[in-house]
């Protein structure tokens, strides 16, 4: 890395300018997003509570850790990245429970989607598996860029990519649900565009991220496999709904003997 680069800050060079500043839009759009299925109510199940504020932890952690290292913090950065060790096995475990929690309550005949997006003769085990579908997508994404950003934490580019993925993970479940509550205040229907319109911003910001490595003779294989992995979750999250495959393995996650 160059002096020049350096002087520039470490973070405005690995990823990309600013880019502390736009993930400071992610706390309006996840408040947004669940006011009014949570923060507006907070009635909900306990495991919703607990997900919820180990959720706002991993998005403070998440926001606060490239402000560190812009403004020269690393001993900082450092110990949260620690406390992080702590915090991402109790998330990825109540994921995994809240996972378990929703297929239970689809499987016991809870109503969570209109009759007609069904295929004809549905069961509740392939209505089950079908409503975890995307949030098992995110969990796997999760876990697996948060282990990589570990894995390769001493390559700063490499921890750097690999952490950025695993923070745009919380725009997913937040980011439908606002573009889902700014159509139905605008009238509009919530159609494909909008169905794929977070999956279409992760995957933007790191074809940019790519092309900004590229510009910079930075090592491009990181931003590769976000770009990979990222697409894999959309092929899946396409092709795994009402596949006997998909629901005779949902069964054996997410069913409680």
């Amino acid at each position: 890395m160059s002096r020049r680069q350096v002087k520039q800050g470490i973070i405005d060079v690995v990823l990309l300018p600013n880019i502390s500043w736009v993930l400071l839009l992610l706390i309006p759009i996840t408040f947004i997003g669940f006011f009014p299925s949570y923060y507006s109510t907070l009635k909900a199940p306990l495991i919703i509570h607990i997900h919820g504020a180990l959720m706002v932890l991993w998005l403070a952690t998440a926001i606060i850790q490239p402000w560190l290292i812009k403004l020269h913090k690393i001993k900082w950065h450092k110990i949260i990245g620690r406390l992080s060790y702590l915090l991402m096995p109790f998330i990825l475990l109540v994921g995994y429970l809240l996972l378990q929690y929703g297929y239970r309550r689809v499987l016991g005949g809870d109503l969570v989607a209109p009759p007609e997006y069904y295929p004809d003769g549905a069961s509740a085990m392939t209505k089950a598996a079908d409503f975890v579908v995307i949030g098992s997508v995110y969990f796997i994404w999760l876990l697996v860029y948060y282990v990589l950003g570990i894995v390769f934490r001493r390559k700063t580019q490499a921890h750097a990519t690999f952490m950025l993925a695993a923070t745009m993970t919380i725009l997913g479940p937040s980011g439908d649900r606002f573009i889902g509550h700014l159509c139905d205040a605008l009238g509009w229907k919530f159609n494909a565009v909008a169905q794929n319109f977070t999956f279409g911003i992760a995957f933007f910001l790191f074809i940019i991220l790519l092309i900004s490595h590229y510009r910079r003779k930075l090592p491009l294989w990181p931003t590769v496999t976000v770009l990979f992995l990222h697409l894999m979750g959309v092929f899946l999250f396409y092709k795994m709904p009402f596949h006997p495959a998909w629901n005779n393995l949902a069964k054996m996650l997410f069913s409680v003997p």
